[in-house]
């Protein structure tokens, strides 16, 4: 469909813009002569009366009227008593007024005069307006009568001059849309619910009564509070005839014959959403439904002008075009200047099909469809040989930049931000603990004190601008380490100026927690910005953190609970060399303890790290004289994990800057069995707490669900006028009471447990996964993939836990890689929805590790 422009028939400025701040419009024809009445917030009623195609002219201008109210809707209808003459119905906040328009002797213009009003609310309610529709309510057809709805839902019907009744409608939170239909005589409105509903009008005006008719004599305090009291009974009696969800907010809601239909006077209930048009049917039914793909602003209906007895619908939107609908075609499409909120369509000076449109800045005007293009249209090229080698040229050269950007060689942009880390070897000098006051209580009670301060290192990160100019807005985010802990995981900057030799400094500080044991040392950094273009673009680096972060050496303890021990192909290298970092932070009097000619063979890792039983967590490492051997133990199987990673990356990393790549530097682990029992023993501990802290949360829950049940009760008896006994209901409310609190502190102390036992578990898995890759020489790849099923990641929430997503990813690597058989790989794989629980013991998981564990022992590969 062609966008085309439309043409300007009429057109005004409606007030001055600090006066124009919204309004309420209505079209309709009195006097034989067709009106525009248009009324703002700030209280200006206007009539105009276009009478001429060559533009505005002052005699168009019937009346402008200051009525000191702001305006809410107007409405054009037969509303005087015992006349058809057209009047004006005016909805102010707290008042409806009816004025007759009158034309001045002379037929110099015209004149409001006031012919009655109503206060909104009675006896003393109150009553503030939003909206309102007229219609021949109950059948009368020789009259109008007019509904107002207010902001809480309630509507006042009005019989021209007299006050009929006022109910209240249900489910109103935020007063929708509302009209009348006088085939079905019945109100149609959108609720808080996103739904339409329909309400007959002998319903509600059978309905209870809420106590709001006018009573002949003034009401005294207690006749107040009966039909206050009547009001609430009110709801019960107001039901609905039928409900429609759209699911959407209805910006409005119009009535009249749109779907085609073999039916004689059948009606549609066209409703514009925030996404989508409807047609409903008088008795509740979808007929037809379009997403529209845009914003509208505004819809009419309007008949069609080749007589077919269906309306055409104009939908307007936000992007300034005009649609115009005959049914689910769009038939023709317009641009316009501005965005319109409100659309009419009526006969001006003998032309009909005239659109009256109201924009958002204040102009008033009249338009008619054109055929002008809104855009130019592209001009073909002038016909000519086509030279098929430079067409094969061209081909060549797209495929050259195609395959440049798909490249993994790619050139990265010159404007990006670059950042690199400074990380100090040595902790801190010790700090006060006041320097954490103002809101970081729980780093305060978390991290490690060492000498009446907090262990801490502040490590620097560096920022360079490599573009010219600057980027804004620059954000750092922080992955941390569960073991450690900064003020903020994330840094806003401001703004980083380019083309600088000085980067931008920024200080971290972190914190070592007292109640993790350390599962990884690196720490990423991300940084998020925008390019002057608007690119979005991220730059990241990594920093880690010294091994004095997370323990310090203490004398050599002998704890063979656990052990392990690794191999290598050369000689022995020794234990003060791999860890001569550790010796830099001791001072004097420790360093004399712990050094020595010992320490070349055996040294004592002291987490800052506890055991259950308060005794601190440390593991040792052995150097064997006489071969590369090396053996770490510890009371601990966790406690194993950092420092036996540290001494393998500390070895490999010896070898590989003392001997070249080719050397053929191996390290092995091979004891005849792997410590599954013990690594299983962490899995049942995890479980264990798991278990416990869900039945300590059922507990809790139910405990709860009592003392409210208890409360309800108690506030039943108070509220009853004739005083009863409590019958023991606040000693038992206060026994509840007592045991929330113990359940309280029961299911803190789970969740505690099992966030301990989620580390060690975590550093448990790490170290399976290091002893299988040594023993089963698996490539990196093949490590990844293991890790991938067997994650040391250990998630704590109300989400799946560790046991089952890991049964899963190991149940998928025995259908999968590690089949019996390369026939029955991929067999057995579930394609449907799995439903994750928690088991109710570990037996099967475990049994399905050991499966996995043994295959890869009889040599099956993950890749």
């Amino acid at each position: 469909m062609s966008l085309f422009k439309v043409k300007e028939f009429w057109q005004t400025k409606c007030g001055s813009d600090e006066e124009f701040d919204g309004a309420a419009i209505a079209v309709d024809t009195i006097n034989n002569a067709s009106v525009v009445c248009l009324g703002s917030i700030s209280g200006f009623l206007r009539v105009y009366s276009p009478s001429s195609s060559t533009g505005y002219d002052v005699k168009d201008l019937l009346v402008e009227q200051d009525l000191s109210s702001p305006i809410l809707s107007v409405l054009i209808g037969k509303f005087i008593p015992s006349s058809s003459s057209p009047a004006i119905a005016v909805l102010h906040p707290k008042r409806l007024c009816v004025f007759g328009l009158n034309a001045n002797e002379g037929g110099g213009g015209a004149s409001l005069d006031k012919i009655y009003d109503h206060a909104l609310g009675i006896n003393g309610q109150h009553f503030t307006a939003c909206n309102m529709c007229y219609g021949g309510f109950g059948g009368d057809s020789d009259r109008d009568h007019i509904c107002v709805q207010s902001m809480d839902g309630r509507i006042q019907i009005f019989e021209q001059d007299v006050h009929a009744f006022t109910r209240r409608l249900k489910n109103v939170l935020i007063p929708g849309p509302i009209t009348y239909v006088d085939k079905i005589d019945s109100f149609v409105t959108a609720n808080s619910q996103l739904q339409v509903e329909c309400y007959k009008y002998n319903v509600l005006a059978s309905s209870q009564s809420d106590g709001s008719e006018a009573t002949a004599q003034a009401p005294d305090e207690d006749d107040l509070k009966k039909k206050r009291r009547a009001s609430v009974t009110t709801m019960k009696g107001v039901t609905v005839d039928w409900s429609v969800c759209v699911g959407e907010p209805v910006l409005d809601i119009k009535v009249g014959k749109f779907c085609s239909s073999e039916r004689k006077g059948q009606v549609d209930i066209i409703v514009v959403g925030a996404n989508c048009l409807f047609a409903i049917s008088e008795s509740g039914s979808i007929r037809m439904q379009k997403k529209l793909g845009y914003d509208p602003s505004s819809m009419c209906l309007f008949d069609n002008p080749s007589g077919m007895p269906n309306q055409n619908l104009i939908v307007t939107s936000f992007d300034s075009t005009m649609n115009i609908f005959r049914e689910q075609k769009v038939i023709w499409s317009s641009k316009l200047q501005s965005v319109p909120i409100a659309c009419f369509v009526a006969e001006f000076q003998g032309h009909r099909g005239m659109i009256v449109t109201l924009d958002d800045e204040g102009f008033l005007s009249i338009v008619f469809l054109g055929t002008d293009p809104a855009n130019e249209s592209v001009v073909a090229p002038e016909s000519k040989e086509f030279n098929y080698d430079d067409v094969d040229e061209e081909h060549r050269k797209l495929l050259g930049i195609i395959r440049a950007s798909q490249s993994d060689n790619r050139v990265e942009p010159r404007e990006k931000v670059v950042m690199r880390t400074q990380v100090p070897k040595n902790l801190d000098p010790p700090g006060s603990i006041h320097d954490l006051d103002g809101g970081w209580e729980h780093i305060l009670t978390s991290c490690v004190r060492q000498d009446g301060g907090i262990l801490q290192l502040t490590a620097k990160l560096f920022l360079t601008y490599t573009g010219t100019g600057s980027v804004k807005d620059v954000t750092c985010t922080l992955n941390l380490p569960p073991c450690v802990m900064t003020k903020d995981a994330a840094i806003n900057i401001g703004s980083l100026r380019g083309g600088s030799a000085t980067p931008m400094i920024i200080d971290i500080t972190f914190y070592a927690d007292a109640y993790v044991l350390p599962t990884s040392n690196v720490v990423e950094v991300t940084a998020m910005f925008l390019t002057p273009k608007g690119e979005p673009r991220t730059a990241m680096c990594s920093m880690k953190l010294p091994m004095c972060f997370f323990c310090r050496l203490q004398e050599p303890v002998k704890e063979p609970t656990y052990k392990f021990k690794l191999e290598t192909n050369r000689q022995p290298v020794m234990l003060a060399t791999l860890f001569d970092d550790m010796f830099q932070v001791l001072g004097e009097e420790e360093a004399s303890s712990v050094g020595g000619q010992t320490a070349n063979y055996v040294l004592t890792f002291r987490y800052w790290v506890n055991d259950d039983n308060g005794v601190p967590l440390n593991a040792t490492v052995l150097l064997s004289k006489n071969a590369g051997r090396y053996r770490v133990q510890s009371h601990c199987l966790p406690a194993l994990w950092w420092v036996g990673k540290e001494l393998c990356e500390r070895i490999s990393g010896y070898f590989a800057a003392t001997e070249s790549s080719e050397s053929g530097f191996e390290m092995s682990y091979n004891e005849p069995h792997l410590p599954l029992q013990d690594f299983f023993t962490c899995v049942d501990q995890h479980h264990h707490w798991r278990a416990r802290l869900k039945e300590c949360q059922s507990n809790l829950n139910d405990t709860s669900h009592q003392f409210r049940t208890i409360e309800k009760r108690l506030l039943l008896r108070f509220k009853d006028r004739n005083a009863v006994p409590l019958q023991q209901l606040d000693v038992l409310m206060s026994e509840t009471y007592h045991r929330l609190l113990d359940l309280a502190r029961v299911v803190e102390e789970a969740q505690a447990n099992v966030a301990r036992s989620g580390n060690g578990l975590s550093c448990a898995v790490h170290l399976m996964l290091l002893f299988v890759k040594l023993r089963y020489r698996l490539s990196e790849e093949e490590e990844e993939v293991l890790a991938a099923h067997i994650s040391p990641v250990v998630l704590e929430g109300e989400g799946c836990g560790w046991e089952e997503l890991t049964d899963l990813g190991v149940t998928d690597l025995l259908r999968t890689v590690l089949a019996k058989k390369s026939g029955q790989e991929g067999e057995g794989s579930s394609t449907g929805q799995v439903r994750v629980v928690m088991p109710e013991d570990t037996n099967k998981l475990k049994k399905h590790i050991s499966i996995a564990v043994d295959r890869i022992h009889k040599g099956a590969r993950l890749v």
